[in-house]
């Protein structure tokens, strides 16, 4: 098994979509400080030379530039929709390259199970994961420090702003534990979602379907579809709380924070729950199809 991760782990860092993938991911968050920093200054000069009530508005609640960054807002934070898709999309094509160049069918007789080859996809996502947020971090931290903020190691969420009186309500921080832990948590959340493209590009065998779902979970696309979902069950089972879909889905919980909104141990059973359904799905399907 050991061995085969090893080839795979190779396979993944030679292909050239994870390294134009990886390479834009870095790219956009280094980028992310300098540019909102520009349009911040934009916004301003112009918000400055006009003299009406709602631009006046629009300057208050715009405040001062911020001039620190929290360390732990950067790891708790999903990966964006951007870097998401760009993720699920690289891992589309991992996924479904050996099947495709038919580098499977040479070394599946060589296994006790071909379910051993979908082992070693699991683990190297989680592989790809880590490298993505790796690379997003350090990406966003030296974009940080191009514009002169300083480091603050905590996670923050600044009160909800209320526009009639310009306040903002109470202000909440965690220490780096829990920074973690909604990482640990989002990880698992984000792998839930990778186990349905490994069902689709391995189990099922095909990477249509595959990219359809790397670009529709990847950018959000699904809120629409969880909205209409849990209308139907509210109005056809009417229960007395009303049913919410999202607050349940890998995808939907990924985008959450999920200490300041209480779903951390829903998180956790969710992304738990996903990956062994559709782990055992899969390797129930590839042990069971033809290797063409």
């Amino acid at each position: 098994m050991g061995s085969i991760i090893r080839m795979d782990i190779y396979r993944l860092l030679t292909s050239l979509s994870f390294k134009i993938c990886l390479g834009a991911v870095f790219l956009f968050n280094l980028a992310g400080a300098p540019v909102s920093k520009l349009i911040f200054n934009i916004s301003k000069m112009i918000l400055e030379n006009s003299d009406s009530e709602e631009s006046k508005q629009s300057l208050a609640e715009m405040g001062e530039w911020v001039t620190e960054f929290h360390f732990g807002n950067l790891i708790a934070e999903h990966l964006g929709m951007f870097c998401t898709v760009l993720l699920l999309l690289c891992i589309v094509y991992f996924c479904y390259a050996d099947i495709q160049h038919g580098y499977i069918k040479n070394i599946a007789g060589q296994l006790p199970s071909r379910g051993h080859t979908v082992v070693s996809k699991f683990a190297v996502i989680q592989f790809t994961i880590l490298v993505f947020y790796l690379v997003s971090v350090i990406g966003n931290v030296i974009g940080q420090f191009i514009v002169g903020r300083s480091i603050r190691f905590d996670l923050y969420y600044p009160g909800d702003l209320d526009l009639e009186t310009m306040t903002r309500g109470t202000e909440q921080t965690f220490s780096m534990l829990y920074a973690a832990a909604e990482f640990g948590i989002k990880f698992l959340l984000l792998s839930g979602v990778c186990s349905l493209i490994l069902l689709l590009t391995t189990g099922v065998g095909s990477n249509v379907a595959g990219t359809i779902v790397a670009v529709v979970f990847g950018a959000g696309f699904t809120g629409l579809l969880y909205t209409g979902i849990s209308a139907g069950i509210n109005k056809l089972l009417k229960p007395e709380k009303s049913f919410a879909l999202s607050d349940y889905m890998p995808d939907s919980l990924y985008r959450t924070d999920l200490f300041r909104e209480g779903a951390a141990l829903r998180g956790l059973l969710s992304g738990m729950i996903t990956i062994i359904v559709l782990m055992f799905l899969t390797t129930r399907l590839y042990n069971k199809k033809d290797i063409k």
